[in-house]
């Protein structure tokens, strides 16, 4: 594996620098905690486990392919960045596994941004606290888009389109100004009263008391 590493000293993080054919998991296991591991282009086959302090950055949407035998990312240490991935095929075949997922998250104050989480089983599951999972795009992920069993996180502008269930949330989270296509349908209550592309009422999200003030009508 050849990776380009730049802006190292004792006081300042490293960036790691992948192409296409590197493996993202080798970079994380000589990455020291705080790095920076940048990866272009390119799809990936692995099933990626993150047990450090560590920003993972897709630069121009590498794909993350888990092949359908297991989660794609799995966050374990608190603090962590992704974003910037297409991440596609989690799951399992012909086995169903309820509990993969593009991300799934066991840990604390990460954050998630600007994904692309489609055509996994499910999408991302949160099962840790205070994490922000923003600018998302979760999209026909057969059972949940975005799945939280943990309290004090932030949704905010993430995409849930045409997932078995775009949402659900057992918690106490913070949802706000989220698009829903299930919300948006016709047939549903969603109206544009003010011009603004906010629904009119708020959404209730599946699951507990968690309500997105601000749902957008549109994509």
């Amino acid at each position: 594996m050849m990776l380009l590493i730049s802006s190292v000293s004792l006081y300042q993080a490293a960036t790691l620098s992948l192409g296409p054919e590197d493996s993202i998991q080798a970079a994380i296991a000589i990455a020291s905690p705080g790095d920076v591991i940048e990866v272009e282009g390119g799809t990936h086959y692995e099933h990626i486990k993150v047990y450090k302090p560590l920003v993972l950055r897709g630069l121009g949407m590498p794909v993350l392919d888990a092949t359908a035998s297991g989660s794609a990312i799995v966050l374990r240490a608190d603090g962590v960045t992704i974003e910037g991935f297409r991440i596609i095929n989690a799951g399992s075949w012909p086995r169903v596994d309820s509990t993969a997922a593009g991300i799934v998250v066991l840990s604390d104050g990460n954050r998630i941004a600007g994904n692309d989480v489609s055509n996994n089983f499910n999408g991302v599951l949160i099962l840790g606290s205070n994490s922000t999972i923003v600018e998302n795009r979760v999209a026909r992920n057969l059972g949940f888009g975005i799945r939280l069993d943990g309290a004090n996180n932030t949704l905010r502008e993430n995409r849930l389109v045409e997932n078995g269930q775009n949402a659900y949330d057992d918690g106490a989270n913070l949802w706000e100004g989220n698009y829903y296509s299930d919300f948006n349908a016709s047939e549903k209550e969603c109206r544009d009263e003010e011009g603004d592309e906010i629904c009119s009422p708020s959404h209730a999200v599946p699951g507990g008391k968690s309500m997105d003030l601000r749902p957008l009508t549109e994509l």
